[in-house]
């Protein structure tokens, strides 16, 4: 298992049930409701996103979370810009787009790992390269999600002109089952198939689609924050190693949440980690509070800060926001 690129060189369910409707941005008090954006109860990070929202409200007499299923971390990013979601998924890239659009309120809680976005064609396509796909009917991820929008970015990039199938993850399963799609982009939380592609293999078999240097290198000069994972030979069936984009997850919420707020959110995360730990997989051995400060290129929020100094590490003065200084 190789990691390339940005990571070469660099999700939840509630703890009382869904959030029906998005409530406004609150501060840290008695029995306080935060909304946490997510994905949706497809993604294979559900169990993750349930256990930090159990983890924050047991470990806080004050906080009590829900998770939000906003539809993917493009539309959080939306909605914490508008005040609608307390705090929530989130990819370096939509801070980078919010950046650019003039908002810097963005605020790192911290980061979980890159999200493997793998890419599969039907085996009888023969399709094994992104190229193939021009031309013919490729899904590039849920629609609202950062997956999708950054999957996009990568086509341009590339030149690459499939035949888009804009859906769910579900319909577009159901495309490629009886035969109306060839392929998709799907988030996985390991060197292996997510749970959803692997019961769509059963049926209809699948192949593994990678990106040459070349194109790693032609996606990198147009995206460079984008990084890449090496996924091992024998994911599928006499499949060979192939390399497919990959882009870090975390959470943040913004400048307007109150220090103490964001303190125990950080706080509730990192002392129920064995419970994340145990719904995902990928970080049983990471410790989230050094990988944040290592591989962060935001600023975290003040009550973060004040969370990673109290449990004795240095926070870099990249990372220290400005309402700090």
């Amino acid at each position: 298992m190789k990691i390339q690129g940005a990571l070469r060189g660099a999700l939840v369910a509630t703890a009382c049930g869904f959030a029906t409707a998005f409530g406004p941005a609150a501060t840290a008090s008695a029995e306080t409701q935060l909304n946490m954006g997510g994905s949706t109860t497809t993604s294979g990070f559900y169990p993750y996103y349930t256990a930090i929202a159990n983890a924050i409200s047991n470990a806080s007499e004050d906080l009590n979370v829900t998770v939000v299923s906003s539809g993917g971390f493009a539309k959080n990013q939306a909605l914490m810009m508008q005040g609608q979601l307390d705090f929530g998924g989130i990819s370096p890239d939509l801070i980078a787009d919010a950046q650019a659009s003039g908002f810097d309120g963005f605020r790192v809680l911290w980061w979980t790992l890159p999200a493997i976005q793998n890419i599969t064609a039907t085996k009888d396509s023969g399709i094994d390269n992104i190229a193939g796909f021009a031309g013919k009917c490729f899904h590039p991820g849920m629609n609202g999600s950062s997956g999708q929008k950054n999957m996009m970015k990568i086509l341009r990039a590339l030149d690459v002109a499939p035949d888009l199938y804009m859906s769910d993850p579900k319909d577009a399963a159901n495309a490629i089952k009886n035969g109306r799609c060839l392929g998709q982009m799907k988030a996985t939380t390991g060197p292996r198939l997510d749970s959803a592609t692997a019961e769509l293999n059963l049926t209809t078999p699948l192949w593994p689609v990678g990106y040459t240097e070349e194109q790693i290198t032609a996606i990198k000069a147009a995206l460079p924050w984008m990084g890449f994972y090496t996924m091992p030979a024998g994911v599928i069936d006499g499949a060979p190693e192939y390399t497919v984009h990959a882009i870090w997850i975390g959470f943040a919420a913004t400048a307007e949440m109150d220090e103490a707020t964001a303190y125990e959110i950080t706080k509730g995360m990192y002392e129920g980690l064995d419970q994340q730990r145990a719904a995902l997989k990928a970080i049983a051995e990471v410790d989230l509070a050094r990988q944040t400060l290592e591989v962060s290129e935001y600023p975290l929020h003040a009550g973060a800060v004040r969370f990673y100094r109290e449990i004795g590490l240095e926070v870099p003065e990249r990372l220290i926001p400005p309402e700090m200084n």
